[in-house]
């Protein structure tokens, strides 16, 4: 009934077979009411077969449409969570809530709490609650009784919460007001419900609520300035609120009651689960560790020279004992399928320090020492002058042992950049897909895992500062007060970092283990709450989840694009290109190679369209530094990013005479 007829505001017998022109005579002899709720039953049937269902099997999956379900009243309820199973059941109503049935706000089905409150403690709320609008709307003693059998405990509140009951004429005095809360203690003792006495507390102290009324100012509500007192109270502050009760009576709502309902929930059970939760690939550390050695032994020959031995075993004893490994496989997946399809992908980030994950396919980085290879013989050379910390910058030379020329590679980074001094610190694989690729690998993830345990990272938007000014700001000046600039602050610092929005993150991806399912971490929903948007991320802030569930960076980005666009256009593989060609590096110094006079235009590089080295800071960067290695470019790139790098700091040393390669600087 309430799925096919919402715009009813009550489903009762009576009330349905009047709205569907079903006779009943005789209501409550039991002959009558079966004949009429047969007959009803019949007629629903055919309204089902219209919406397309035909299988009995099929009602419960009927969802109706939101728009025509919402228009009726919708209520407060209290939920409190009993036990894990509880939290599982909870996070599950709260993403129905934002996913099946939002329609301007995100709302719970009272059936679908029903189906679920195993776990769940049901509090019968607020005056914008369904028991106490019915007391106040004066319904029968036999409605009000089916309406709190609902409900696990009842509640009341203090008189100020609802003063503005008598501001607007819903009643006429404090005593109605009394007697509206007597009246729920009443019902309460006739179930052999507990009553509970509740603030319905949204800020700590008094005066939080200027803090509420500015930024519901800010928010352009209407009623901003009538707060109610709905400050956290003291247990004698409780009871003076309820002095119209006798003594016994007070202590038993504000006291009593309140501590029973608090000690049926259980202990140890954290809203988000404090272990790891990593995905699981069976097979994962053999296969990382036999790609790694078949990849070496391709480049470096067996046996292997004993830098790289060394460093790879340091790498996989980290990695493998710390349960990295199917991190490490699912970008080396990510990224083998994306260069199948054709297209490239550039690792950022740290990862570059990490030679297995060079020699498993994720970074294109070779982060040992500089050094010479052959391509042929496999003969390497790590005894080079320390003056080059690229093998790119070397000189090129020809093999000793078969006159083949050699490879030139090797950056020199340490792994304990990427997983920290002990080599325990959790991965963080950043990968930047060409962006009309970064669906597809979003999907990739799917397949790999299944649907269901793949989400966007969700993040939360709070209120900046700058505009909790302009909020505090306004909200005086619209009444016409001055305020001083200490007071200012203050008000500013308490009603920042207040949640704004909801949104995602660019390219996140949350993972969930199989065995698992996600309402054991986090509720989840459309972000912003947009339905149109296809995507589903998680309702918590992803900084939240981090510590318990595995996040990948699958980015989009220009670059990756570009550079597939120019293989296309030129032929020539970007993998391929010598990356100490002479011509490409003078841009770096004059513009001449591109046929442009520094004395006609001005520019004293060949940058501007260069990622990175493009702006008149970073060009001026160039013009200060000068550089003519590889090896310089990195370094600069240290330099131009972070407050106060260059300007105020290592400019100024070069600017004495410290020799450029001498400066602090690092970047990944």
């Amino acid at each position: 009934s309430r799925a096919m007829l919402p715009n009813l505001s009550k489903h009762k017998l009576d009330v349905v077979c009047d709205y569907l022109n079903i006779s009943l005579e005789g209501h409550h002899r039991a002959v009558n009411d079966a004949e009429a709720t047969a007959e009803m039953f019949v007629k629903f049937l055919g309204m089902y077969k219209k919406k397309g269902i035909n299988d009995c099997n099929l009602l419960n999956s009927f969802k109706p449409d939101a728009e025509s379900l919402y228009k009726g009243k919708s209520f407060h309820v209290i939920i409190l969570v009993k036990n894990k199973t509880g939290l599982k059941n909870l996070y599950k109503l709260v993403s129905n809530s934002h996913i099946d049935h939002f329609y301007k706000t995100p709302r719970m089905l009272k059936s679908e709490i029903e189906d679920m409150r195993e776990g769940l403690i049901i509090g019968s709320a607020c005056e914008a609650g369904e028991l106490y609008r019915a007391i106040a709307e004066g319904r029968s003693r036999e409605e009000l009784i089916e309406i709190a059998e609902f409900y696990d405990y009842l509640e009341v509140q203090p008189l100020g919460n609802n003063a503005f009951m008598l501001e607007n004429g819903s009643v006429s005095s404090k005593e109605e007001l009394e007697n509206l809360n007597k009246q729920i203690i009443e019902l309460g003792d006739l179930l052999g419900k507990k009553t509970v006495a509740t603030g319905d507390v949204h800020f700590m102290d008094p005066e939080g609520a200027l803090y509420r009324a500015i930024l519901m100012a800010g928010k352009k509500f209407k009623d901003c300035d009538s707060q109610p007192p709905l400050y956290f109270r003291t247990t004698e502050e409780m009871l003076e609120e309820f002095i119209y009760l006798p003594y016994d009576k007070a202590y038993e709502i504000v006291v009593e009651n309140t501590n029973y309902i608090a000690d049926l929930i259980e202990d140890n059970f954290p809203p988000v689960p404090p272990e790891k939760y990593p995905p699981v690939i069976e097979g994962a550390a053999e296969e990382i560790e036999k790609m790694t050695y078949e990849r070496a032994y391709s480049i470096y020959g067996d046996p292997l020279p004993e830098i790289v031995k060394a460093r790879i075993e340091k790498e996989l004893n980290s990695i493998i004992n710390n349960g990295f490994s199917v991190m490490y496989l699912i970008a080396q997946k990510l990224v083998h399928k994306c260069n199948s399809d054709g297209f490239l992908v550039g690792s950022r980030g740290s990862v570059g320090s990490s030679f297995v994950a060079f020699l498993s396919g994720i970074t294109e980085v070779n982060s040992l020492k500089a050094h010479y290879v052959c391509p042929n013989c496999k003969h390497s050379e790590f005894d080079v002058p320390e003056e080059f910390t690229s093998g790119w910058d070397m000189p090129d030379k020809n093999c000793p042992e078969c006159g083949v020329k050699m490879k030139k590679d090797g950056h020199d980074i340490p792994f304990e950049t990427f997983l920290g001094f002990k080599g325990e610190k959790e991965p963080d694989i950043d990968l930047n897909f060409p962006g009309n690729y970064q669906a597809r690998a979003h999907k990739y993830i799917e397949e790999l895992f299944g649907e269901g345990h793949v989400f966007r990272a969700g993040t939360i938007g709070t209120i900046a500062e700058k505009t909790a000014y302009g909020y505090v700001k306004n909200y005086f000046e619209e009444r016409g007060k001055i305020l001083n600039n200490a007071e200012t602050d203050r008000l500013v610092i308490k009603c920042s970092g207040v949640k704004n929005t909801t949104g995602q993150h660019p390219g996140g991806v949350i993972i969930v283990p199989k065995a698992n399912d996600i309402y054991e971490f986090t509720p989840i929903q459309h972000p912003a709450n947009d339905k149109e948007s296809g995507i589903i991320t998680t309702h918590f802030d992803y900084h939240k989840l981090h510590e318990t569930l595995l996040k990948l960076d699958i980015l989009g980005h220009d670059d990756p694009a570009v550079l597939k666009m120019l293989e296309d256009l030129t032929g020539v593989k970007a993998t391929e290109v010598p990356m100490d060609d002479k011509d490409t590096m003078s841009i770096f110094l004059s513009p001449d190679i591109l046929g442009v006079k520094t004395e006609d235009t001005g520019a004293t590089t060949g940058t501007l369209g260069i990622s990175e080295f493009g702006t008149s800071f970073a060009r001026g960067l160039l013009d200060d530094t000068k550089p003519t290695h590889f090896a310089d470019l990195a370094r600069i790139s240290g330099l131009s990013h972070g407050t106060n790098v260059w300007l105020g700091n290592a400019k100024d040393l070069i600017s004495q005479g410290i020799p450029f390669d001498e400066t602090i600087c690092t970047r990944d």
